[in-house]
């Protein structure tokens, strides 16, 4: 059994040190973890919580549920304020006021001891009959965009990470593990895309929930267009390419 550094000797690693350049402490972090480990923090300890990293001091990361406040089921039944939905929030067309949700959401998930947001939730609404219509925002995509950009900043400025979701088309939640959304390349880059690309380039969302279900016949986590070619590429260069589909 690898033996494990004191707290003193890892606080003297550069991955620790707060007043080292993030992208510097991120790759020392790389460097030192094994194959093994970096595998480990693909998956969950149990719902809602990473797997910790004990050789490198390395936490559980802790995620609550989700666009309207925290999910009690998600936090062993903690309890914190229910906020108005997405799409109540976002009729309102006010971004300060998905500004000051963004910051009351953060300050509840600190004091909790947890450091993610499963949210906001940004698909289009599409059709009146999407069981998560609630939890998402609107029709508009650039009203969608704007409300968007308030809520991740808000969060974020506050430490808390946003996880901006379903990436994209999760239209319904009917058989969302096996339907496929058969949408063209316009409808992609004027409807669906905007906000998501919105709350990384104008916001630097911190994290990204793909969807369930199927794009073009290729689930959302196995899509190298949607994931590769337009999302990294974003993250990497600060340019959406939309190329064709």
């Amino acid at each position: 059994m690898t033996e494990v550094p004191s707290k003193e000797e890892l606080s003297k690693l550069p991955f620790m040190k707060s007043d080292l350049d993030i992208e510097k402490r991120v790759e020392d972090l790389l460097e030192r973890l094994r194959i093994d480990e970096k595998f480990r923090l693909f998956s969950g300890t149990k719902r809602f919580f990473t797997k910790p990293i004990q050789r490198l001091g390395i936490p559980y990361f802790k995620m609550c549920d989700g666009p309207h406040g925290i999910g009690p089921h998600s936090t062993n039944n903690i309890k914190c304020t229910y906020f108005p939905t997405g799409i109540c929030r976002t009729a309102t067309w006010n971004p300060d006021l998905a500004r000051e949700f963004g910051i009351a959401l953060a300050q509840e998930i600190r004091e909790i001891g947890y450091y993610m947001s499963l949210g906001p939730g940004i698909n289009i609404i599409r059709t009146p009959l999407c069981g998560r219509n609630f939890e998402y925002q609107t029709e508009d995509p650039y009203l969608n965009k704007i409300m968007a950009i308030s809520i991740v900043r808000a969060l974020q400025n506050k430490r808390i990470a946003a996880c901006v979701k379903h990436y994209v088309c999760n239209n319904q939640e009917t058989n969302r593990f096996t339907v496929s959304s058969e949408v063209s390349e316009r409808a992609l880059q004027e409807i669906y895309l905007p906000a998501f690309e919105a709350t990384v380039s104008e916001a630097d969302a911190w994290s990204i929930m793909s969807c369930y279900n199927k794009v073009n016949g290729v689930y959302g986590c196995e899509n190298e267009n949607l994931i590769i070619e337009r999302l990294r590429n974003l993250l990497l260069t600060n340019n959406w390419h939309l190329l064709p589909y």
